[in-house]
């Protein structure tokens, strides 16, 4: 009998000691345009004191970026979220108790976020969450699979059709076309056949997109726009291009800001090389290279730098982000309509898109939970830059 109550006694320990939940890691990539409500989104989970990190790198080696509220959560969102990789780490009690949860993100673009996950593909991902005041540190970082892709655009629009993906909806993300610092306040609004043309050829006559048909040396026919655009894998670029009538998949061509392009090493936007359709990866780059105050582009004959300006489509948390542009000051209207949430709501703006969330069936009971418990947070941190 002794004996009996012993081995009960262990088995009781054992099983205590298995039931324990383990810590788990969940592994997230997609859209660039959406990240700053889904970092908001994300922090909001963790409770107080938890560590995050994050970098601009899309690729390893990462290197940090300065968080002056080191290790935990920066007081000022707009320090990490628009990072192009993030990591967490900490307890979310209200869901999963004592266990320690990572959540490591990945933005590589909505389209190539729904490649990743139907394919299985590995990224690279962050693997240190401590982050320091003075940034710079170097994180080798680790290869995973992604489990979760956040995505502007619905799967049957991609050419990654299989496996069929399970999807919420869990926002709606809205697109602005930005002038570049400096360029001329004639240009206040371009239109659907602009775009197409634009898209097309990558430059343009100004005239053509202000109305200006007078031939004086300053008039706007002798000045160019050119486009600043993001690559094929970009969900922005599949839903502006869809918006607009030129096709989601359809080829661009694509200019960027050069420092020495032009004549005498001077400034100026230039087209992309060898492959003009190979646009930015990323909305950051595009928010950089627009913030810059400069008047000259290569024009419409592909060897003559002229007078000329540059424009970009972009998430609202990136465009409202470009130099010279916080009060929106370098928005166009799109078909005459300004971007504003109320013109997204009554139907008068129309360059915005449903944000998804994919998974492949078969999910683990932690990341079915997770997924609920995020998907359940987006709303009210939509307000972050989206």
């Amino acid at each position: 009998m002794k004996l009996n109550k012993i081995l009960l006694g262990a088995a009781a320990g054992l099983l205590l000691a298995t039931s324990a939940k383990a810590d788990f890691s969940c592994y997230i990539t997609g859209s660039t345009a959406f990240r700053a409500a889904v970092y908001s989104a994300i922090a909001s989970l963790y409770d107080a004191g938890f560590n995050v990190n994050a970098s601009a790198n899309t690729t390893a080696p990462f290197t940090t970026i300065a968080n002056p509220q080191a290790p935990n959560r920066p007081s000022s969102d707009s320090v990490f979220n628009g990072a192009s990789a993030m990591i967490f780490s900490g307890t979310m009690t209200s869901a999963f108790g004592s266990q320690i949860v990572t959540i490591y993100c990945n933005w590589s673009g909505s389209v190539e976020g729904i490649r990743d996950v139907t394919a299985g593909n590995s990224l690279s991902f962050m693997t240190n969450a401590v982050s320091t005041v003075a940034g710079g540190a170097t994180d080798n970082g680790a290869t995973a699979v992604p489990d979760f892709a956040f995505s502007d655009v619905y799967q049957s629009s991609t050419i990654y059709k299989t496996p069929t993906l399970q999807t919420t909806i869990c926002g709606v993300v809205p697109f602005v076309f930005v002038k570049n610092n400096g360029a001329t306040a004639n240009l206040t609004n371009i239109t659907h056949q602009q775009c197409r043309t634009l898209f097309a050829n990558g430059v343009v006559s100004l005239g053509s997109i202000t109305g200006d048909t007078t031939t004086g040396t300053g008039s706007d026919t002798n000045k160019v726009l050119s486009l600043i655009g993001r690559y094929n894998g970009s969900g922005t670029r599949a839903v502006v291009f869809a918006d607009t009538g030129y096709g989601a998949l359809a080829s661009s061509v694509n200019y960027k800001y050069s420092a020495t392009a032009g004549p005498g090493s001077t400034p100026a936007f230039t087209v992309v090389t060898p492959d003009p359709n190979v646009g930015y990866s990323g909305g950051g780059s595009i928010k950089t290279d627009l913030g810059n105050n400069i008047s000259q582009a290569l024009g419409t004959d592909g060897a003559t730098y002229v007078t000329g300006y540059a424009v970009g489509y972009l998430g609202v948390k990136d465009a409202f982000g470009v130099t010279g542009n916080s009060a929106g000051a370098l928005n166009l209207t799109y078909d005459g309509a300004t971007f504003s949430t109320n013109a997204v709501q009554n139907g008068s703006y129309t360059l915005w898109s449903y944000e998804h969330f994919y998974n492949k069936s078969g999910l683990s009971a932690n990341l079915t939970t997770l997924k609920a418990n995020l998907v359940g947070a987006v709303p009210a941190n939509l307000g972050t830059g989206t």
